[in-house]
């Protein structure tokens, strides 16, 4: 016979506040009305359950991904390794299950655990991920009629929950629970006949139907369920939307890096933070933080905040290149109720190993990929040259890279190249990292301008793996050499051969192999790094005599030295203010060429034009400012703009108007964003970045197609009839400025 039972949610958790759930099970439905009576007799708040249970319901869930992934958890904690989980849809999208192997549910853990928020029947299980008991309760913001079929091997049920009075929100929900024999325990729920047929069942298993308050296409409810769970293992269980198998990304990512993860306040460790990275379908170019394989967050820019410029700008480069990055965490890591963020705790602790396992990729993994460098060729190439740059300007980047998370010092400070005012805390590996083979031969007597093949027969080779600082050191010395292509077979072979342990950067105590007096250092430059090391060389080399003395000559600002404050100054104010000032026409045919690429930039994405200004520390130490979203200024004591703008007024450096065209692009997204947003809504964010990405590649499609005339032709046109690109001296220029204040 079939046995009946029903009640309310409500009452559940009544009862089981006022610690009477045992009896409340065991009771008949005459003896349950009388408990929940007397439990309300005694309650201070009457209605205190129905509150609990509509923020429960109504406040966890922004979107229905996460309803999907709460119930896909559910099933992948109840499933064996390796089993099958089935999402059917109907064709009119109108309901949808989710269909485990798993060992099903009892009586008494479908009424005391699943349908009474707070309580987990999986506590003391160590591979379960639900710990606070309300995951299926945010099914019901999406779907308010539910039917759960579920078998175990001692007989099953089915549930029936609906709600009660007008919603959504509604008051309450009803729950009414039947016996099933056991030849029946576990049928595809009906209505689902328009679905593909499903494989044999298993003996034991769940089935939970969804009755939709609105509809969702198959593609949709395929891309949600991807979206939640597309980076499960397929050897954890193999999840099939309407009989297409989705979590097929796995395969095509590979382990970058793992740090330890130790939570506060104890320390205690709890597993270890895995960094994977691939690309392919169902990997995003992102960063996706998940638990088991479930999404639990992504972030477009995985590094936020100054003193992680460098790491963002070398994450930026690997997913502009169709890499994704996925930080799997340990199963002991605490999550919000609504499992899309890492619990508050916990976030400090996650945010260190994550930064810990970039550092790692970056020295250990990235930089040894020939695959991926390929990938990111110009976009990485052109992070190191800012490194290469800098070290030519004599700047000292000396903090090493930490190793491990207990090591990280948020506190340290050392000049980056993209803003030297800003931090980062592994340059110096990178600079120490041996990225780049080499032969370093011992010169001994040789004619000069003699070649180096038919003298490595007789001379003493060595093929090393240096690093950045290295042939920096090199060159400095002027015994660095392109490696020919003609060698023979024994040279060829030395050369080619792939970095091994010597090469692995973990081998901190190796001595290094730079050249000695009396050596030459050949760069292999079959490698994509080595190719842009070389031509930021050659182009540093290339700089006319007159121009090149004279930027030489020019006075710099010391790195200690006092703000030199400047007003926002127009180019006709700045002429004729200090025109006697040495520089001052130098810095007129730079605003000349900020002016070009300012308009190309408005041009191709369809914006009004921003006045260009100079000034100096008015704003900080940042390069350039938008002043209200009217204009963009240049600071004029900022290093790295004067770099820049004496690279571009020398010569056609490729890479120097690249960077001040990306400083453009910044400004400019804030200026247009600062016309129609508020103001804090305008600095740096997903949305901002969007944009800028957006702004950039209208830029370069208009460039291709003729549309935007190229800004760098205006270089020849700057320079005519410029003495000397020397800047002046930001000390000079406020002098100057303070003087005719005075007088005023």
């Amino acid at each position: 016979m079939t046995q009946i039972s029903y009640g309310l949610f409500s009452e559940l958790l009544l009862v089981r506040i006022h610690g009477r759930a045992e009896a409340y099970l065991q009771a008949s439905s005459a003896e349950r009305l009388a408990l929940v009576a007397a439990c309300r007799g005694e309650a201070t708040v009457p209605d205190l359950a129905q509150r609990i249970l509509s923020r429960t319901i109504y406040a966890q869930a922004s979107s229905r991904i996460g309803p999907l992934r709460e119930l896909l958890q559910n099933a992948l904690d109840a499933s064996p390794p390796g089993a099958r989980i089935d999402v059917r849809s109907t064709e009119d999208g109108r309901e949808i299950s989710v269909a485990d192997q798993g060992r099903g549910m009892s009586r008494t853990e479908l009424l005391a655990d699943l349908l009474v928020p707070f309580r987990s029947g999986k506590a003391g299980e160590p591979d379960a991920i639900g710990e606070h008991g309300i995951g299926f309760f945010s099914a019901l913001e999406i779907a308010p009629w539910i039917e759960v079929v579920t078998a175990t091997p001692s007989g099953g049920h089915r549930l029936l929950v609906a709600p009660l009075g007008a919603g959504p929100p509604y008051e309450d929900f009803s729950w009414t629970l039947l016996s099933l024999p056991r030849s029946s325990a576990a049928p595809l729920p009906s209505g689902l006949a328009g679905a593909a047929a499903p494989p044999r069942r298993s003996t034991t298993g769940t089935s939970v139907r969804l009755s939709l308050a609105q509809p969702i296409s198959r593609p949709a409810l395929a891309a949600e369920v991807a979206a939640a769970v597309g980076l499960v293992d397929p050897a954890v269980a193999r999840i099939y939307v309407d009989g297409a198998l989705v979590n097929t990304a796995r395969a095509r990512l590979r382990r970058a890096a793992e740090v330890p993860l130790r939570l506060p306040p104890s320390g205690e460790l709890c597993g270890a933070l895995e960094l994977l990275v691939g690309r392919g379908d169902g990997v995003e170019p992102q960063l996706t933080i998940t638990q088991k394989g479930l999404t639990v967050a992504t972030r477009l820019d995985p590094f936020l905040g100054p003193e992680l410029g460098l790491h963002r700008e070398l994450a930026r480069a690997i997913t502009a290149a169709g890499f994704g990055l996925v930080a799997e965490l340990p199963l002991a890591v605490p999550l919000n109720k609504g499992r899309s963020a890492v619990a508050a705790s916990a976030s400090t602790a996650v945010e260190a190993a994550l930064v810990a396992a970039f550092e790692r990729f970056i020295l250990r993994d990235a930089l040894y990929d020939r695959e991926l460098l390929r990938a990111v060729d110009h976009r990485l190439s052109s992070v190191l040259d800012r490194l290469v740059q800098a070290a030519l300007l004599g700047e000292s980047i000396t903090i090493a890279s930490a190793q491990a998370v207990d090591e990280l010092d948020p506190g340290a400070r050392t000049p980056t190249v993209a803003a030297p005012e800003q931090v980062i805390r592994f340059a110096s590996g990178l600079l120490d990292a041996p990225l780049f083979r080499s032969i370093v031969v011992d010169a001994g007597p040789r004619p000069p301008g003699a070649a180096l093949s038919p003298l490595l027969g007789q001379l003493h080779a060595r093929s090393a793996p240096l690093t950045l600082r290295e042939l920096l050191k090199a060159h400095r010395d002027g015994v660095l050499r392109p490696l020919e292509a003609s060698l023979p077979g024994h040279a060829r072979s030395a050369a080619r051969a792939p970095l091994g342990a010597a090469a692995a950067p973990e081998a901190a105590g190796r001595e290094a192999p730079g050249a000695r007096p009396g050596e030459l250092v050949y760069l292999a430059m079959d490698e994509p790094l080595a190719q842009a090391f070389w031509r930021r060389l050659a182009t540093e080399g290339a700089a006319s005599p007159p121009l090149a003395e004279a930027a030489a000559a020019a006075p710099q600002r010391p790195a200690s030295a006092a703000p030199c404050p400047m007003p926002r100054t127009s180019r006709d104010a700045l002429l004729s203010i200090a025109a006697e000032v040495p520089g001052v026409r130098a810095v007129a045919a730079a605003m000349t060429v900020i002016e070009r690429i300012e308009a190309a930039i408005s041009e191709a994405a369809d914006l009004p034009t921003s006045p260009i200004w100079v000034h100096q520390d008015l704003y900080g130490p940042d390069e350039m400012a938008h002043t209200d979203g009217s204009g963009i200024s240049v600071n004029l004591a900022s290093s790295r703009v004067r770099t820049l703008l004496t690279a571009v007024l020398l010569r056609d450096d490729a890479a120097a108007f690249t960077a001040l065209t990306d400083l453009l692009l910044h400004e400019k997204t804030h200026v247009s964003l600062a016309s129609y947003v508020p103001r804090p809504t305008a600095e740096h964010g997903t949305s901002f970045y969007r944009r800028k990405d957006w702004m950039r590649r209208r830029l370069l499609a208009a460039i291709a197609s003729g549309a935007v005339a190229d800004p760098m032709r205006w270089l020849a046109v700057a320079r005519r009839g410029l003495a000397s690109a020397a800047l002046p001296a930001p000390a000079e220029l406020s002098r100057a400025f303070q003087s005719a204040a005075a007088a005023a």
